[in-house]
């Protein structure tokens, strides 16, 4: 009996591998690619979890595909959500809950990877949203630590990585305007990030170095092959962090995170090629002399002036919303589709994973959504399918099921 049930639990097990990684074809919808183009009534084959065919007819031939028929519908690249603690963070009222922040100003050596909780309840909201990729960010002290790309359905860490150890957070000082008292901590801080990045670059150049986790954690930094995350607001704390790092360290990629003022140092960016992840637009203007709508308009200026940006969404539970944020932005002068860009593609390029997500194109992961309306409205956004690397995924979460206990309880169905 043992034997005979082993055998059956085997073949159902092959039979639903060969139904999630089969060939799957999605006709007659309206491709939205995640690059600025669209493809009206247009067909994507899907094979392997990888995107094999993508174009306004289909070409080849495929035996016992299964076809999804999305007329009618939209299709879109899985979403990216930069500068959250999705995954490390559950409950705000519990501190053991919190695993975003470590004690101690200077922590690069801090990786929020390991830290990274599959089992979230926070997740599939987000998913539910079309929110498949999550860059788990750390925070507090003056360097966080790294962060890492994750899948935001997996069965544990090591499964859920996309690109480990991206980036190193650095939270650059507040300093107070002209005309004011000097911000003395401000300055001491930033005297100290000098110190430090100029033993750490030292440490990189010795032979045989006596190991220092701190240290040796900044390696990525100076070889390029990860971002310097410096989160700023002000204008002049990110002219400040700049200039610090073009004059002493130009080999340095720097990604500006929060940015709100970030229109005021276009010239910068642009000079610098440095790219912008924006804070929450959903705010009140920074300064009482700027227009209530200065926030809404920002990701449109940035766009307007030539200065690559991904809007993003802080917080974990907020997370969700960052289809939302980008209608906003799409509402108040930005291309629609360069709002989807903003969330999809940019992303993807800012973390150097461009080459296998944040947009349809052939050979790139089957990370695809299906929507009965336009994703990034509100009001008549319902995902109808969801595909993560040609896999199928079931959006039901705590919070539907808690939606439809009541509405059945009332009766309100």
């Amino acid at each position: 009996m043992k034997i005979f049930l082993k055998i059956a639990f085997c073949v159902l097990l092959s039979l639903n591998l060969s139904a999630q990684i089969g060939t799957k074809i999605i006709r007659n919808g309206t491709l939205h690619l995640g690059n600025g183009e669209i493809i009206e009534g247009g067909v994507l084959v899907m094979e392997q979890g990888k995107i094999i065919e993508l174009g306004s007819t289909q070409k080849g031939l495929y035996k016992n595909a299964v076809i999804i028929d999305a007329k009618g519908k939209h299709v879109y690249p899985g979403l990216i959500a930069m500068n959250n603690i999705m995954g490390l963070n559950e409950i705000d009222a519990i501190r053991a809950t919190k695993d975003y922040n470590e004690q101690g100003e200077f922590n690069p050596n801090v990786r929020t990877l390991i830290a990274y909780n599959t089992d979230s309840k926070i997740l599939p909201t987000a998913l539910f949203n079309g929110v498949l990729y999550t860059q788990a960010i750390p925070q507090g002290g003056v360097i966080s630590g790294s962060s890492s790309l994750m899948k935001t359905k997996a069965w544990n860490w090591e499964d859920a990585v996309v690109k480990a150890d991206e980036g190193v957070h650095l939270n650059w000082p507040y300093l107070q305007i002209a005309g004011m008292d000097p911000n003395k901590h401000g300055e001491k801080l930033i005297a100290e990030i000098a110190t430090f990045f100029a033993e750490a670059k030292q440490y990189q150049s010795m032979k045989t170095p006596v190991f220092n986790a701190r240290l040796a954690a900044m390696k990525g930094v100076f070889t390029g092959t990860q971002n310097l995350y410096i989160h700023a607001n002000d204008a002049r704390s990110m002219l400040r962090s700049i200039h610090f790092f073009k004059n002493n360290y130009p080999e340095i990629h720097l990604v500006i995170v929060g940015g709100q003022e970030a229109y005021l140092i276009a010239v910068v960016l642009k000079e610098f090629q440095i790219p912008v992840v924006l804070g929450n637009i959903h705010r009140l203007p920074t300064h009482n002399a700027d227009g209530i709508d200065q926030p809404y308009q920002l990701p449109a200026q940035l766009e307007n002036l030539g200065i690559k940006f991904a809007l993003s969404f802080e917080g974990s539970w907020e997370a969700r919303n960052l289809a939302y944020v980008a209608g906003t932005a799409a509402a108040y002068g930005l291309n629609k589709e360069a709002a989807l860009k903003a969330i999809c593609l940019s992303p993807a390029e800012i973390m150097g994973v461009s080459d296998r997500i944040g947009s349809l194109a052939v050979g790139k992961d089957a990370s695809i959504l299906i929507c009965n309306g336009d994703l990034l409205d509100m009001k008549s956004s319902e995902l109808w399918q969801v595909y993560l690397c040609g896999e199928a995924i079931d959006l039901n979460n705590e919070q539907v099921k808690l939606y439809q206990k009541y509405m059945d309880k009332y009766k309100l169905n």
